[in-house]
């Protein structure tokens, strides 16, 4: 019998660590340094002690554990599961640290994976446009844009998609990688998964992959893809048939407005907040740029391998015509109705699809300078392979040293700890005034963030949810709300007292100091005062009780992990907010002033879609580790034909 290991061996190779290829170790090694020392440019501000808040950005000492992993509401789960660890390590270290590395080391990621990407694709390629393409995808106006704004979902999902990138592109070849790669990207919340399932689906179309023979690794390639999603795509489905009403994605539509209109995300920009956009400042010279950058791009489209070529192009379509599809009159209104739709929530905010064109159009963009310099030749040569780093260094400056204000340091304000401290040793629903979903803080360099009383303090937070647009949408799942909104100007007025408090089930009223805003003037009978500084004040409500049977009186409750609640069989009414997913027994709990329900009965009143939500979760875990398995056998596999090389001749 013939040995088939030797003609086994190139298949089995394909599917190693690979990740050497067209780099030597220095060079490897240099991708990191450069990764590292650009990604510190940019976060080498923020990182004194102090607390990030900007627009979505909140960083905070302490990282609560986001309900979102049990599928609890009533936020939308926008940290599951990468926040995880971050929860985790906050107990041991400041919480604030431990992101900020992150972040870095992110950012420091992007830049090396796609300095890899061009050294994959083109080996010979010169050193000088591996720099560029990777600047420009790491610390480029896209990727500093969204970490500076707090999208750090998709910071991370960046960090590892050019590692990714080869692999997704042909993903019936190594289904098992595929699987991996898909599991990195789905922990890092909705924006991996918005850019694992797009990449795979597009990739199979690129590379015919439902031709006869590779049908069944086809298959499993993209069951994998969507199991990987599992830990956040489970959650936000749950929580969102809870009864969110989430904001139109018109209200996010890409910003083609001003000088080059949509031509400008060819370079990168078009956040749907353009005051946020790092680099708004400049006009002419982003389009130009990017106009330039795309001409590069088809330029070195040939010097993409031919295997990953059709995929790659149609990945980097898909991603800028969806990117602009929300920005070109005639067709926005076509494409806010698709992402208005459930299915497709996931980008109603469609410029971080952008990324899906970036990932392979700046790695072209660099080769195909790196060809048109070779083919012109001399000085001018030079200055055409040079021209792709000298664009990153202008797109690029604008972010530098703090990603214009976004990584700026804030300390948290006199009073804040003490509340925390407090709220954390007896916990409950706690109100937060004023009533803004964004406020701006009047702490120093008045930053304007969403609320961030819900993260510093974690735990069961009443805020407003309404992001501002006029639609009356809401982020939260929180039948409490309306109610909340009512009694918070009752507060401000002076006009409310504690039993009101008691009928919607809150424990404390937290006041911040808030620009613009009346401060200090909480009142009413039945609140006592413990915390009281000139940033923030505290209120306890006398009286308040974890539940209330049917007759008002309090009652004993408990919950010793979030989705089991222990309570008399008599019924009454739990504070915490209501939702359709509890079950005691064989009764559904129903809804009190927006409170939870407690039926009769005996037994704890259970929350079944967590069990749900931790299948999910074990299903790309198990996915991980199988896919792992087979990885190492393949391995293992191959050193063995390694260590015995069979002469042509041997047989049996």
């Amino acid at each position: 019998m013939v040995d088939a290991r030797p003609a086994l061996r190139p298949v089995l190779e394909a599917d190693l660590d690979d990740w050497k290829a067209g780099a030597s170790r220095r060079d490897r090694v240099t991708a990191w340094v450069v990764g590292l020392a650009a990604a510190l440019v940019v976060v080498a501000p923020g990182l004194r002690a102090g607390m990030w808040l900007n627009v979505d950005l909140v960083v905070t000492p302490v990282t609560p554990v986001p309900s979102g992993v049990w599928g609890l509401g009533p936020e939308l789960p926008r940290r599951v599961p990468f926040a995880l660890p971050f929860a985790w390590l906050s107990s041991v270290v400041p919480g604030e640290l431990a992101w900020k590395v992150a972040v870095v080391v992110a950012l420091a990621s992007t830049v090396a994976g796609t300095w890899r990407l061009v050294a994959r694709w083109d080996p010979a390629s010169p050193r000088l446009v591996r720099v560029a393409a990777g600047l420009m995808m790491g610390v480029g106006p896209f990727a500093v844009t969204r970490a500076g704004v707090g999208h750090l979902g998709l910071t991370f999902a960046l960090a590892v998609l050019p590692w990714a990138l080869p692999t997704l592109l042909r993903p019936a070849d190594r289904p098992a990688r595929t699987a991996l790669w898909a599991v990195a990207l789905g922990a890092c919340g909705p924006f991996g998964g918005t850019f694992a399932i797009p990449v795979v689906a597009l990739s199979m179309v690129g590379t015919a992959g439902w031709r006869r023979g590779t049908r069944s690794a086809s298959v499993r390639a993209l069951v994998g893809t969507l199991v990987a999603q599992g830990p956040w795509l489970v959650p936000t489905v749950v929580v969102a048939a809870l009864g969110t009403d989430i904001g139109s994605s018109s209200a996010f539509a890409t910003d083609g407005s001003g000088p080059g209109g949509v031509l400008r995300l060819l370079a990168g920009h078009g956040f749907w907040l353009r005051s946020s956009q790092v680099g708004v400042a400049q006009s002419w010279e982003v389009p130009a740029l990017g106009v330039a950058l795309a001409a590069f791009a088809l330029a070195g489209a040939r010097a993409v391998p031919a295997d990953v070529r059709r995929p790659a192009v149609l990945v980097a379509a898909v991603g800028l015509a969806s990117a602009s599809a929300s920005a070109v009159p005639g067709i926005d209104a076509a494409a806010a109705f698709l992402t208005d739709l459930p299915v497709l929530a996931a980008v109603r905010e469609s410029q971080r699809l952008l990324g899906l064109y970036l990932i392979v159009a700046l790695p072209a963009a660099a080769l195909g300078a790196a060809r048109l310099g070779r083919a012109v030749r001399g000085a001018a040569g030079d200055v055409v392979v040079a021209a792709p780093l000298a664009i990153a260094v202008v797109l690029g400056a604008p972010g530098a040293w703090g990603a214009a204000g976004g990584f700026d340091v804030v300390s948290p304000p006199n009073g804040w700890e003490a509340v925390r401290q407090a709220v954390r040793a007896d916990p409950g629903p706690t109100l937060v005034l004023p009533w803004r979903s964004y406020p701006v803080l009047a702490v120093e360099g008045r930053p304007r963030a969403v609320n961030p009383i819900p993260y510093f303090l974690g735990g069961d937070v009443l805020v407003k949810t309404d992001p501002g647009f006029g639609d009356d949408s809401r982020e939260a799942a929180d039948p409490r709300e309306d109610r909340a909104e009512a009694l918070a100007a009752r507060l401000t007025a002076g006009e409310a007292d504690a039993e009101e408090l008691w009928v919607l089930g809150v424990r404390w009223v937290v006041d911040v100091h808030v620009v613009g805003e009346p401060f200090g003037v909480v009142e009413g009978r039945g609140l006592r005062s413990v915390v009281e500084t000139s940033e923030i004040t505290l209120h306890r409500v006398e009286g308040w009780a974890a539940g209330r049977s049917q007759d008002g009186e309090p009652i004993g409750v408990g919950r010793s992990i979030p989705p089991i609640i222990s309570g008399p069989g008599g019924g009454g009414v739990v504070a915490a907010p209501a939702s359709r997913g509890w079950w005691r027994g064989g009764r559904r709990a129903g809804a009190v002033d927006g409170q939870l329900e407690l039926p009769g009965g005996s037994g704890p009143l259970l929350y079944p879609a967590s069990a749900v939500v931790l299948v999910a979760d074990g299903a790309a875990i198990a996915l991980a580790l199988v896919a792992g398995r087979r990885l190492r056998s393949r391995r293992s596999l191959t050193e063995r034909s390694d260590a015995e090389v069979p002469a042509p001749s041997e047989g049996c």
